[in-house]
């Protein structure tokens, strides 16, 4: 949501009115909380570094499922992330392999291009390197292609217990879109303050 018509903000995101996606409703009525820390982001967002027993076990806390949660990792056909984030995929993943060997080798050299190491922490990659300005599956036949950016990524394809939908969601759009739409309300309920509870905002971006 943008509140200010002059905002950089706005000007960021021109290009947003085509990214594309599937359209569904979105139930209004939530009320907004009255304590936003950063501290407490901590323990309630999957790490880049999550296999898929700390992926399901965070989601399963907000009563999602597998499905939930494989079908919302598809967001991240939108959007980047800084250096340091993957940068452990690409110069020390291991004793035995300094590149982990589930990326695409020409793929881990073009980020060792884009992120040297002790590169400035600022310098942000797409988190789709194929269609990053579009709201698509391309993200999937990305993770099946070993060019999935994190490794929270990248083990929804290795790890066999997620693999198949990994392949259903890369060929077939309109399952990814049903299961996006599905997971996205489920998400919009959860956590729901009711009664005196939170507050609604008159300015979106402060406290009353």
């Amino acid at each position: 949501m943008i509140q200010s018509p002059t905002g950089d903000a706005e000007k960021d995101a021109e290009d947003n009115l085509s990214l594309a996606g599937p359209l569904f409703n979105v139930q209004l009525g939530r009320r907004d909380g009255r304590v936003s820390q950063a501290s407490r982001v901590e323990g309630n967002l999957p790490l880049p570094t999550f296999n898929v027993i700390q992926l399901n076990t965070m989601f399963a806390r907000h009563n999602l499922t597998q499905l939930d949660m494989i079908a919302l990792s598809g967001a991240h056909t939108l959007g980047f992330s800084h250096c340091n984030r993957f940068a452990n995929r690409i110069y020390s993943f291991s004793s035995s392999s300094r590149v982990d060997p589930s990326l695409d080798p020409n793929y881990a050299q073009q980020l060792m291009d884009a992120c040297p190491q002790n590169v400035d922490p600022n310098i942000a990659i797409n988190m789709d390197p194929v269609t990053p300005r579009t709201f698509d599956n391309v993200y999937y036949q990305n993770l099946v292609a070993g060019k999935g950016l994190f490794t929270s990524d990248q083990v929804l394809f290795t790890d066999t217990s997620t693999q198949s939908t990994v392949n259903d969601f890369a060929n077939n759009p309109g399952d990814f879109n049903g299961a996006f739409i599905t997971a996205m309300r489920k998400l919009g309920q959860t956590g729901v303050k009711t009664g005196n509870q939170g507050e609604i905002r008159r300015d979106c971006t402060a406290f009353n």
